[in-house]
Protein backbone atom coordinates (compact mmCIF):
# COMPACT_ATOMS: atom_id res chain seq x y z
CA UNK A 1 0.00 0.00 0.00
CA UNK A 2 1.34 3.43 -1.02
CA UNK A 3 0.11 6.56 0.76
CA UNK A 4 1.08 10.17 0.16
CA UNK A 5 0.69 12.47 3.16
CA UNK A 6 0.19 16.20 2.56
CA UNK A 7 0.71 19.08 5.00
CA UNK A 8 -0.22 22.56 3.76
CA UNK A 9 0.45 24.87 6.70
CA UNK A 10 3.79 26.45 7.64
CA UNK A 11 6.65 24.45 6.08
CA UNK A 12 4.23 22.54 3.86
CA UNK A 13 5.47 19.03 3.27
CA UNK A 14 4.89 15.72 1.51
CA UNK A 15 5.74 12.16 2.47
CA UNK A 16 5.41 8.78 0.83
CA UNK A 17 4.66 5.78 3.02
CA UNK A 18 4.94 2.32 1.54
CA UNK A 19 3.70 -0.66 3.55
CA UNK A 20 3.91 1.33 6.77
CA UNK A 21 7.42 2.73 6.26
CA UNK A 22 8.21 6.37 5.52
CA UNK A 23 10.21 6.07 2.30
CA UNK A 24 10.49 9.75 1.38
CA UNK A 25 9.65 13.11 2.96
CA UNK A 26 10.44 16.70 2.01
CA UNK A 27 9.16 20.22 2.71
CA UNK A 28 8.43 22.38 -0.31
CA UNK A 29 10.56 25.19 1.17
CA UNK A 30 13.65 23.10 0.31
CA UNK A 31 12.65 23.12 -3.36
CA UNK A 32 11.41 26.70 -3.83
CA UNK A 33 13.94 28.15 -1.31
CA UNK A 34 11.27 30.18 0.55
CA UNK A 35 11.62 29.54 4.29
CA UNK A 36 8.44 28.35 6.04
CA UNK A 37 6.53 28.35 2.74
CA UNK A 38 2.90 27.30 3.18
CA UNK A 39 0.21 26.24 0.73
CA UNK A 40 -0.69 23.04 -1.11
CA UNK A 41 2.74 21.53 -1.94
CA UNK A 42 2.00 20.28 -5.44
CA UNK A 43 5.59 20.90 -6.55
CA UNK A 44 6.84 18.69 -3.73
CA UNK A 45 4.28 15.99 -4.58
CA UNK A 46 5.49 15.89 -8.19
CA UNK A 47 9.09 15.83 -6.94
CA UNK A 48 8.46 12.88 -4.60
CA UNK A 49 6.60 10.93 -7.29
CA UNK A 50 9.47 11.47 -9.74
CA UNK A 51 12.18 10.63 -7.19
CA UNK A 52 10.45 7.39 -6.19
CA UNK A 53 9.53 6.46 -9.79
CA UNK A 54 5.80 6.53 -9.06
CA UNK A 55 2.83 8.01 -10.86
CA UNK A 56 -0.39 9.31 -9.36
CA UNK A 57 -2.19 6.11 -10.37
CA UNK A 58 0.30 4.11 -8.23
CA UNK A 59 -0.80 5.88 -5.03
CA UNK A 60 -3.61 4.12 -3.16
CA UNK A 61 -4.61 7.04 -0.91
CA UNK A 62 -3.74 10.70 -0.39
CA UNK A 63 -3.99 11.86 3.22
CA UNK A 64 -4.17 15.37 4.68
CA UNK A 65 -5.43 17.43 7.65
CA UNK A 66 -8.16 20.03 8.21
CA UNK A 67 -11.01 17.89 9.53
CA UNK A 68 -12.93 20.60 11.42
CA UNK A 69 -12.87 22.92 8.42
CA UNK A 70 -14.01 20.13 6.11
CA UNK A 71 -17.02 19.71 8.37
CA UNK A 72 -17.54 23.50 8.32
CA UNK A 73 -17.20 23.52 12.09
CA UNK A 74 -16.77 27.19 13.01
CA UNK A 75 -14.95 28.00 16.26
CA UNK A 76 -16.88 27.09 19.39
CA UNK A 77 -18.90 30.24 20.03
CA UNK A 78 -19.85 29.16 23.56
CA UNK A 79 -16.19 29.26 24.58
CA UNK A 80 -15.88 32.80 23.21
CA UNK A 81 -19.04 33.77 25.14
CA UNK A 82 -17.55 32.34 28.34
CA UNK A 83 -14.41 34.42 27.78
CA UNK A 84 -16.55 37.51 27.22
CA UNK A 85 -18.29 36.97 30.57
CA UNK A 86 -14.94 36.51 32.33
CA UNK A 87 -13.80 39.86 30.96
CA UNK A 88 -17.06 41.60 31.93
CA UNK A 89 -16.88 40.34 35.53
CA UNK A 90 -13.14 41.01 35.91
CA UNK A 91 -11.45 43.84 37.82
CA UNK A 92 -10.36 45.60 34.62
CA UNK A 93 -11.44 49.19 34.10
CA UNK A 94 -14.21 49.92 31.60
CA UNK A 95 -11.89 50.96 28.77
CA UNK A 96 -9.73 47.85 29.14
CA UNK A 97 -12.79 45.58 29.20
CA UNK A 98 -14.01 47.17 25.99
CA UNK A 99 -10.61 46.71 24.35
CA UNK A 100 -10.27 43.05 25.36
CA UNK A 101 -13.79 42.20 24.18
CA UNK A 102 -13.06 43.91 20.86
CA UNK A 103 -9.94 41.74 20.40
CA UNK A 104 -11.93 38.65 21.39
CA UNK A 105 -14.50 39.36 18.65
CA UNK A 106 -11.71 40.00 16.14
CA UNK A 107 -10.18 36.66 17.02
CA UNK A 108 -13.46 34.85 16.44
CA UNK A 109 -13.80 36.41 12.96
CA UNK A 110 -10.18 35.54 12.19
CA UNK A 111 -10.75 31.87 13.07
CA UNK A 112 -13.85 31.69 10.89
CA UNK A 113 -11.74 33.00 7.97
CA UNK A 114 -8.89 30.63 8.82
CA UNK A 115 -11.27 27.65 8.77
CA UNK A 116 -12.60 28.72 5.38
CA UNK A 117 -9.06 28.99 4.05
CA UNK A 118 -8.22 25.49 5.28
CA UNK A 119 -11.46 24.24 3.74
CA UNK A 120 -10.34 25.65 0.38
CA UNK A 121 -6.94 23.92 0.73
CA UNK A 122 -8.57 20.57 1.46
CA UNK A 123 -11.12 21.01 -1.33
CA UNK A 124 -8.33 21.72 -3.81
CA UNK A 125 -6.54 18.51 -2.80
CA UNK A 126 -9.77 16.51 -3.09
CA UNK A 127 -10.44 17.84 -6.58
CA UNK A 128 -6.90 17.05 -7.76
CA UNK A 129 -6.68 13.52 -6.34
CA UNK A 130 -9.46 10.96 -6.20
CA UNK A 131 -8.91 9.08 -2.95
CA UNK A 132 -8.32 11.60 -0.13
CA UNK A 133 -8.68 11.06 3.61
CA UNK A 134 -8.75 14.03 6.01
CA UNK A 135 -7.72 14.07 9.68
CA UNK A 136 -7.72 16.43 12.63
CA UNK A 137 -4.64 18.66 12.86
CA UNK A 138 -3.67 17.63 16.40
CA UNK A 139 -4.44 13.97 15.82
CA UNK A 140 -1.97 14.12 12.90
CA UNK A 141 0.67 15.74 15.14
CA UNK A 142 0.05 13.06 17.77
CA UNK A 143 0.26 10.26 15.19
CA UNK A 144 3.65 11.48 13.94
CA UNK A 145 5.05 11.17 17.47
CA UNK A 146 3.22 8.07 18.72
CA UNK A 147 3.64 5.87 15.63
CA UNK A 148 7.34 6.84 15.35
CA UNK A 149 8.17 6.23 19.02
CA UNK A 150 8.20 2.45 19.01
CA UNK A 151 6.03 2.45 22.16
CA UNK A 152 2.83 0.44 22.10
CA UNK A 153 1.56 2.33 25.14
CA UNK A 154 2.27 5.92 26.15
CA UNK A 155 0.71 9.37 26.53
CA UNK A 156 0.92 11.80 23.61
CA UNK A 157 0.78 15.57 24.04
CA UNK A 158 0.52 18.14 21.26
CA UNK A 159 0.87 21.91 21.74
CA UNK A 160 1.10 24.58 19.03
CA UNK A 161 -0.48 27.86 17.92
CA UNK A 162 -3.61 26.83 16.08
CA UNK A 163 -5.00 23.82 14.27
CA UNK A 164 -8.58 22.66 13.64
CA UNK A 165 -10.00 24.78 16.46
CA UNK A 166 -7.55 23.51 19.10
CA UNK A 167 -4.15 24.62 20.36
CA UNK A 168 -3.30 21.44 22.27
CA UNK A 169 -4.52 17.90 22.88
CA UNK A 170 -3.58 15.09 25.24
CA UNK A 171 -4.08 11.47 24.20
CA UNK A 172 -3.78 8.10 25.86
CA UNK A 173 -2.08 6.08 23.13
CA UNK A 174 -2.38 2.31 23.26
CA UNK A 175 -2.44 -0.57 20.75
CA UNK A 176 -2.29 1.88 17.84
CA UNK A 177 -5.23 3.97 19.09
CA UNK A 178 -5.17 7.66 20.03
CA UNK A 179 -7.78 8.26 22.72
CA UNK A 180 -8.35 11.98 23.35
CA UNK A 181 -8.30 12.97 27.03
CA UNK A 182 -8.36 16.75 26.93
CA UNK A 183 -7.93 19.74 24.64
CA UNK A 184 -7.29 23.48 24.79
CA UNK A 185 -9.02 26.03 22.59
CA UNK A 186 -7.15 28.20 20.11
CA UNK A 187 -7.85 31.37 22.09
CA UNK A 188 -5.91 29.78 24.96
CA UNK A 189 -2.88 29.13 22.78
CA UNK A 190 0.56 28.73 24.35
CA UNK A 191 2.04 28.96 20.85
CA UNK A 192 0.49 32.39 20.31
CA UNK A 193 1.67 33.47 23.75
CA UNK A 194 5.31 32.71 22.91
CA UNK A 195 4.89 34.05 19.39
CA UNK A 196 3.65 37.38 20.75
CA UNK A 197 6.84 37.72 22.83
CA UNK A 198 8.86 36.87 19.71
CA UNK A 199 7.10 39.65 17.80
CA UNK A 200 7.43 42.11 20.69
CA UNK A 201 11.22 41.65 20.78
CA UNK A 202 11.61 42.39 17.08
CA UNK A 203 11.71 38.87 15.62
CA UNK A 204 9.43 36.93 13.29
CA UNK A 205 6.88 34.70 15.03
CA UNK A 206 6.62 31.18 13.65
CA UNK A 207 10.30 31.42 12.71
CA UNK A 208 12.45 32.97 15.43
CA UNK A 209 11.03 31.54 18.66
CA UNK A 210 14.34 29.70 19.08
CA UNK A 211 16.07 33.07 19.37
CA UNK A 212 13.84 33.97 22.31
CA UNK A 213 14.86 30.69 23.96
CA UNK A 214 18.55 31.49 23.39
CA UNK A 215 18.13 35.02 24.71
CA UNK A 216 16.21 33.85 27.80
CA UNK A 217 19.32 32.20 29.30
CA UNK A 218 20.94 35.65 29.63
CA UNK A 219 18.03 37.23 31.51
CA UNK A 220 16.55 37.41 35.00
CA UNK A 221 13.00 36.06 34.75
CA UNK A 222 11.95 37.60 38.07
CA UNK A 223 12.01 41.16 36.73
CA UNK A 224 9.17 40.85 34.19
CA UNK A 225 7.51 37.77 35.68
CA UNK A 226 4.68 39.54 37.55
CA UNK A 227 3.35 40.86 34.24
CA UNK A 228 4.01 37.91 31.93
CA UNK A 229 2.80 35.26 34.39
CA UNK A 230 -0.71 36.75 34.13
CA UNK A 231 -0.96 35.92 30.45
CA UNK A 232 -1.29 32.12 30.60
CA UNK A 233 -2.17 29.50 33.21
CA UNK A 234 -3.28 25.91 33.68
CA UNK A 235 -7.02 25.37 34.20
CA UNK A 236 -7.12 22.41 36.60
CA UNK A 237 -10.90 22.02 36.43
CA UNK A 238 -11.08 21.72 32.64
CA UNK A 239 -7.66 20.04 32.30
CA UNK A 240 -6.58 22.60 29.72
CA UNK A 241 -4.39 25.63 29.17
CA UNK A 242 -5.87 29.06 29.62
CA UNK A 243 -5.20 32.44 28.04
CA UNK A 244 -6.19 35.01 30.64
CA UNK A 245 -8.09 37.67 28.72
CA UNK A 246 -9.66 38.86 31.97
CA UNK A 247 -6.27 39.91 33.37
CA UNK A 248 -5.84 42.46 30.62
CA UNK A 249 -2.59 41.49 28.89
CA UNK A 250 -3.10 38.19 27.02
CA UNK A 251 -4.29 38.22 23.38
CA UNK A 252 -4.22 35.19 21.07
CA UNK A 253 -2.37 37.07 18.34
CA UNK A 254 1.26 37.77 17.54
CA UNK A 255 0.94 41.56 17.34
CA UNK A 256 -0.29 42.25 20.88
CA UNK A 257 -0.57 45.98 21.72
CA UNK A 258 -1.04 45.13 25.41
CA UNK A 259 2.63 44.12 25.61
CA UNK A 260 4.11 47.47 24.63
CA UNK A 261 4.37 48.48 28.30
CA UNK A 262 6.84 45.62 28.85
CA UNK A 263 9.41 47.09 26.45
CA UNK A 264 9.27 50.39 28.34
CA UNK A 265 9.87 48.71 31.70
CA UNK A 266 12.26 45.82 30.97
CA UNK A 267 15.09 44.81 28.66
CA UNK A 268 14.65 42.10 26.03
CA UNK A 269 16.59 39.35 27.82
CA UNK A 270 14.50 39.69 31.00
CA UNK A 271 11.24 39.60 29.02
CA UNK A 272 12.46 36.49 27.18
CA UNK A 273 13.48 34.84 30.46
CA UNK A 274 10.07 35.51 32.05
CA UNK A 275 8.22 34.18 29.00
CA UNK A 276 10.31 31.01 28.94
CA UNK A 277 9.88 30.48 32.68
CA UNK A 278 6.10 30.89 32.53
CA UNK A 279 5.73 28.55 29.55
CA UNK A 280 7.75 25.88 31.36
CA UNK A 281 5.69 26.26 34.55
CA UNK A 282 2.31 25.96 32.87
CA UNK A 283 3.23 22.90 30.77
CA UNK A 284 4.90 21.16 33.71
CA UNK A 285 1.87 21.79 35.93
CA UNK A 286 -0.36 20.25 33.24
CA UNK A 287 1.85 17.16 32.88
CA UNK A 288 2.15 16.60 36.63
CA UNK A 289 -1.64 16.76 36.99
CA UNK A 290 -2.64 14.62 34.00
CA UNK A 291 0.04 12.00 33.38
CA UNK A 292 0.60 9.15 35.86
CA UNK A 293 3.88 8.06 37.42
CA UNK A 294 6.41 6.15 35.29
CA UNK A 295 4.81 7.10 31.97
CA UNK A 296 6.32 7.41 28.54
CA UNK A 297 5.43 10.65 26.78
CA UNK A 298 5.48 11.34 23.02
CA UNK A 299 5.47 15.01 21.98
CA UNK A 300 4.68 16.97 18.81
CA UNK A 301 3.52 20.43 17.79
CA UNK A 302 5.52 23.60 17.32
CA UNK A 303 5.86 24.43 21.02
CA UNK A 304 8.02 21.30 21.41
CA UNK A 305 10.66 22.86 19.18
CA UNK A 306 11.51 24.50 22.53
CA UNK A 307 14.33 22.18 23.58
CA UNK A 308 14.58 23.54 27.12
CA UNK A 309 10.96 22.64 27.84
CA UNK A 310 11.64 19.14 26.54
CA UNK A 311 14.56 18.85 28.96
CA UNK A 312 12.39 20.00 31.89
CA UNK A 313 9.69 17.48 30.97
CA UNK A 314 12.20 14.63 30.74
CA UNK A 315 13.41 15.41 34.28
CA UNK A 316 9.93 15.16 35.89
CA UNK A 317 9.51 12.31 38.36
CA UNK A 318 6.36 11.00 36.67
CA UNK A 319 8.01 10.78 33.23
CA UNK A 320 10.06 7.69 32.45
CA UNK A 321 11.05 8.57 28.86
CA UNK A 322 10.23 11.20 26.25
CA UNK A 323 10.25 11.12 22.48
CA UNK A 324 9.83 14.28 20.40
CA UNK A 325 8.97 13.76 16.75
CA UNK A 326 12.00 15.34 15.02
CA UNK A 327 9.84 17.37 12.62
CA UNK A 328 7.60 18.48 15.46
CA UNK A 329 6.04 21.55 13.80
CA UNK A 330 3.51 21.69 10.99
CA UNK A 331 6.14 20.27 8.64
CA UNK A 332 5.52 16.89 10.29
CA UNK A 333 1.76 16.84 9.62
CA UNK A 334 2.20 15.02 6.30
CA UNK A 335 3.79 12.05 8.08
CA UNK A 336 1.15 12.01 10.82
CA UNK A 337 -1.71 11.99 8.29
CA UNK A 338 -0.19 9.18 6.24
CA UNK A 339 0.50 7.07 9.35
CA UNK A 340 -3.10 7.53 10.51
CA UNK A 341 -4.35 6.28 7.17
CA UNK A 342 -2.06 3.26 7.24
CA UNK A 343 -3.07 2.37 10.81
CA UNK A 344 -6.77 2.51 9.96
CA UNK A 345 -6.24 0.22 6.96
CA UNK A 346 -3.68 -2.21 8.37
CA UNK A 347 -3.87 -1.96 12.19
CA UNK A 348 -0.37 -0.54 12.20
CA UNK A 349 1.48 -0.54 15.53
CA UNK A 350 4.21 1.97 16.49
CA UNK A 351 7.68 1.35 15.09
CA UNK A 352 10.75 3.20 16.28
CA UNK A 353 12.23 5.39 13.56
CA UNK A 354 15.89 4.80 12.71
CA UNK A 355 16.74 8.15 11.15
CA UNK A 356 15.35 11.28 9.48
CA UNK A 357 17.41 11.07 6.28
CA UNK A 358 14.32 10.98 4.06
CA UNK A 359 15.06 13.51 1.30
CA UNK A 360 16.95 13.52 -1.99
CA UNK A 361 20.47 12.22 -2.60
CA UNK A 362 22.79 13.29 -5.43
CA UNK A 363 25.41 11.28 -7.30
CA UNK A 364 29.13 11.93 -7.49
CA UNK A 365 28.86 12.38 -11.26
CA UNK A 366 26.27 15.17 -10.85
CA UNK A 367 28.49 16.90 -8.32
CA UNK A 368 31.68 16.45 -10.36
CA UNK A 369 30.05 18.04 -13.43
CA UNK A 370 28.90 21.04 -11.37
CA UNK A 371 32.33 21.52 -9.81
CA UNK A 372 34.02 21.45 -13.20
CA UNK A 373 31.43 23.71 -14.81
CA UNK A 374 31.70 26.41 -12.12
CA UNK A 375 35.51 26.06 -11.90
CA UNK A 376 35.73 25.20 -8.21
CA UNK A 377 39.02 24.03 -6.78
CA UNK A 378 38.53 20.51 -5.41
CA UNK A 379 40.33 17.30 -4.53
CA UNK A 380 39.44 13.65 -4.09
CA UNK A 381 41.49 11.64 -1.60
CA UNK A 382 41.43 8.11 -0.20
CA UNK A 383 40.83 9.04 3.46
CA UNK A 384 38.71 12.21 3.38
CA UNK A 385 37.39 11.83 6.96
CA UNK A 386 40.95 11.93 8.33
CA UNK A 387 41.76 15.02 6.24
CA UNK A 388 38.56 16.79 7.39
CA UNK A 389 39.18 15.88 11.04
CA UNK A 390 42.66 17.41 10.92
CA UNK A 391 41.34 20.60 9.32
CA UNK A 392 38.67 20.84 12.03
CA UNK A 393 41.32 20.37 14.68
CA UNK A 394 43.29 23.22 13.07
CA UNK A 395 40.25 25.51 13.39
CA UNK A 396 38.75 25.33 9.89
CA UNK A 397 35.01 25.59 9.22
CA UNK A 398 33.77 22.68 7.11
CA UNK A 399 30.39 22.29 5.42
CA UNK A 400 29.16 18.73 4.88
CA UNK A 401 26.81 17.66 2.09
CA UNK A 402 26.31 13.91 2.25
CA UNK A 403 23.67 11.34 1.37
CA UNK A 404 19.95 11.98 1.78
CA UNK A 405 18.76 15.33 3.09
CA UNK A 406 17.25 15.49 6.57
CA UNK A 407 13.48 15.92 7.02
CA UNK A 408 12.77 18.53 9.68
CA UNK A 409 14.29 21.70 11.12
CA UNK A 410 17.56 20.16 12.35
CA UNK A 411 20.63 19.48 10.24
CA UNK A 412 21.83 16.05 11.38
CA UNK A 413 25.16 15.80 9.57
CA UNK A 414 24.09 15.48 5.95
CA UNK A 415 23.47 19.20 5.42
CA UNK A 416 25.62 20.59 8.25
CA UNK A 417 28.45 22.98 9.06
CA UNK A 418 31.07 21.53 11.42
CA UNK A 419 33.69 23.34 13.52
CA UNK A 420 35.63 22.37 16.64
CA UNK A 421 34.09 23.40 19.94
CA UNK A 422 37.30 24.26 21.80
CA UNK A 423 37.18 28.04 21.64
CA UNK A 424 34.27 29.94 23.20
CA UNK A 425 34.88 32.84 20.80
CA UNK A 426 33.42 30.74 17.97
CA UNK A 427 29.98 31.90 19.12
CA UNK A 428 30.94 35.42 18.06
CA UNK A 429 32.92 34.94 14.88
CA UNK A 430 30.97 32.03 13.40
CA UNK A 431 27.64 33.74 14.04
CA UNK A 432 28.99 36.83 12.27
CA UNK A 433 30.28 34.72 9.39
CA UNK A 434 26.86 33.07 9.04
CA UNK A 435 24.97 36.36 9.73
CA UNK A 436 23.19 34.90 12.76
CA UNK A 437 22.26 36.45 16.09
CA UNK A 438 25.17 36.51 18.52
CA UNK A 439 23.26 35.04 21.48
CA UNK A 440 22.26 31.90 19.58
CA UNK A 441 24.14 28.90 21.03
CA UNK A 442 25.70 26.31 18.75
CA UNK A 443 24.83 22.67 19.27
CA UNK A 444 27.32 19.80 19.56
CA UNK A 445 27.35 16.54 17.67
CA UNK A 446 28.66 13.86 20.03
CA UNK A 447 29.92 10.28 19.69
CA UNK A 448 27.21 8.29 21.43
CA UNK A 449 29.49 6.07 23.52
CA UNK A 450 30.87 9.18 25.29
CA UNK A 451 27.39 10.51 26.08
CA UNK A 452 27.61 10.29 29.87
CA UNK A 453 31.05 11.87 29.98
CA UNK A 454 29.59 14.98 28.37
CA UNK A 455 26.00 15.21 29.71
CA UNK A 456 24.00 14.54 32.88
CA UNK A 457 20.59 12.91 33.48
CA UNK A 458 20.26 11.54 29.96
CA UNK A 459 18.49 8.19 30.37
CA UNK A 460 14.98 9.61 29.98
CA UNK A 461 15.75 11.53 26.79
CA UNK A 462 18.25 9.50 24.75
CA UNK A 463 15.77 9.27 21.84
CA UNK A 464 15.28 13.04 21.94
CA UNK A 465 19.03 13.70 22.03
CA UNK A 466 19.59 11.63 18.89
CA UNK A 467 17.64 14.25 16.93
CA UNK A 468 18.64 17.48 18.74
CA UNK A 469 15.16 17.87 20.25
CA UNK A 470 16.13 18.42 23.91
CA UNK A 471 18.84 20.10 25.90
CA UNK A 472 20.90 18.35 28.57
CA UNK A 473 22.97 19.57 31.48
CA UNK A 474 26.67 19.48 30.67
CA UNK A 475 29.39 17.88 32.74
CA UNK A 476 32.49 19.75 33.87
CA UNK A 477 34.47 17.80 31.27
CA UNK A 478 32.16 19.01 28.49
CA UNK A 479 32.57 22.60 29.62
CA UNK A 480 36.36 22.27 29.77
CA UNK A 481 36.79 20.44 26.45
CA UNK A 482 33.93 21.91 24.40
CA UNK A 483 33.13 25.35 25.84
CA UNK A 484 31.79 26.65 22.52
CA UNK A 485 29.03 24.02 22.58
CA UNK A 486 27.88 24.87 26.12
CA UNK A 487 25.31 27.64 26.51
CA UNK A 488 25.49 30.25 29.25
CA UNK A 489 23.11 28.16 31.40
CA UNK A 490 25.54 25.18 31.21
CA UNK A 491 23.28 23.14 28.90
CA UNK A 492 23.73 21.94 25.33
CA UNK A 493 21.46 20.55 22.60
CA UNK A 494 23.43 17.55 21.38
CA UNK A 495 23.00 15.18 18.48
CA UNK A 496 24.18 11.71 19.47
CA UNK A 497 25.72 9.69 16.69
CA UNK A 498 27.04 6.17 16.19
CA UNK A 499 28.45 4.49 13.10
CA UNK A 500 25.04 2.91 12.52
CA UNK A 501 23.38 6.33 12.29
CA UNK A 502 25.67 8.09 9.81
CA UNK A 503 28.95 6.39 9.01
CA UNK A 504 30.70 9.27 7.20
CA UNK A 505 29.97 11.82 9.92
CA UNK A 506 30.80 9.29 12.64
CA UNK A 507 34.16 8.64 10.97
CA UNK A 508 34.95 12.37 10.96
CA UNK A 509 34.12 12.57 14.68
CA UNK A 510 36.09 9.44 15.43
CA UNK A 511 39.17 10.68 13.56
CA UNK A 512 38.83 14.04 15.32
CA UNK A 513 38.65 12.23 18.67
CA UNK A 514 41.89 10.37 17.88
CA UNK A 515 43.64 13.71 17.40
CA UNK A 516 41.99 15.77 20.14
CA UNK A 517 40.52 13.29 22.67
CA UNK A 518 37.31 15.35 22.39
CA UNK A 519 34.11 13.51 21.30
CA UNK A 520 32.27 16.72 20.30
CA UNK A 521 32.14 19.00 17.31
CA UNK A 522 29.81 21.93 16.71
CA UNK A 523 27.06 21.08 14.22
CA UNK A 524 24.91 23.87 12.77
CA UNK A 525 22.66 23.93 9.73
CA UNK A 526 24.17 24.52 6.30
CA UNK A 527 22.19 27.35 4.73
CA UNK A 528 22.37 30.92 3.51
CA UNK A 529 21.08 33.39 6.11
CA UNK A 530 17.26 33.28 6.34
CA UNK A 531 17.04 30.57 3.66
CA UNK A 532 16.03 26.95 4.25
CA UNK A 533 18.73 24.30 4.73
CA UNK A 534 20.45 23.48 1.43
CA UNK A 535 18.90 20.74 -0.66
CA UNK A 536 20.78 20.37 -3.95
CA UNK A 537 24.50 20.50 -4.82
CA UNK A 538 23.84 23.89 -6.46
CA UNK A 539 22.35 25.19 -3.18
CA UNK A 540 25.39 23.89 -1.33
CA UNK A 541 27.93 25.49 -3.68
CA UNK A 542 26.13 28.84 -3.59
CA UNK A 543 25.97 28.74 0.22
CA UNK A 544 29.65 27.74 0.39
CA UNK A 545 30.70 30.78 -1.64
CA UNK A 546 28.47 33.29 0.19
CA UNK A 547 29.17 32.05 3.75
CA UNK A 548 32.98 32.30 3.58
CA UNK A 549 33.56 28.74 4.74
CA UNK A 550 36.95 27.02 4.45
CA UNK A 551 36.04 23.60 3.04
CA UNK A 552 33.03 21.81 1.61
CA UNK A 553 32.98 18.01 1.92
CA UNK A 554 30.45 17.11 -0.77
CA UNK A 555 30.07 13.35 -1.29
CA UNK A 556 33.53 12.12 -2.39
CA UNK A 557 34.97 15.57 -3.08
CA UNK A 558 36.56 18.22 -0.89
CA UNK A 559 36.06 21.74 -2.24
CA UNK A 560 38.71 24.22 -1.17
CA UNK A 561 38.18 27.96 -0.77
Amino acid sequence: MKIIGIGFLSESSVCLIENGKVKYAISQERLNRIKNWWGNPYKAIDFVLKETKNKIKDINIFSTHGLSSLNKDVPNISHFKTKEKEILYSNLDKQKKKSQIKHLHQRFKHEVKANKRVFRNVNSIKKKYKKVEVYDHHEAHAASAYFSSGWNSCYTLTIDGWGDNSSSKLYKSINGKLIEISRSNTIDSLGYFYGSITKLLGFKPHRHEGKILGLAAFGDYKKAYSYISKMISYDKINKSFKGNFEKGIYLPKYNNPNLKLLKKKFNARDIAAAAQKRLEEVIIEFIRDNIPYNSRLALAGGVFANVKINQKISELKNIKKIFVYPNMGDGGLSVGCALLTYYKKKNYVPKKINNMYLGPKYSNSEIFNLLKKDKFKFIKISKPEKFIAQKLHDGAVVACFQGRMEFGPRALGNRSILVNACNKSVNDWLNKKLKRTEFMPFAPITIKKYLKKMYKNVDSKIMALKYMTATAKCTIEAYKKSPAAVHVDRTARPQLISKYDNLKIYNILNEYFKISKIPNLINTSFNVHEEPIVCTPSDALRAFKSSKLDYLYIEDYIVIK
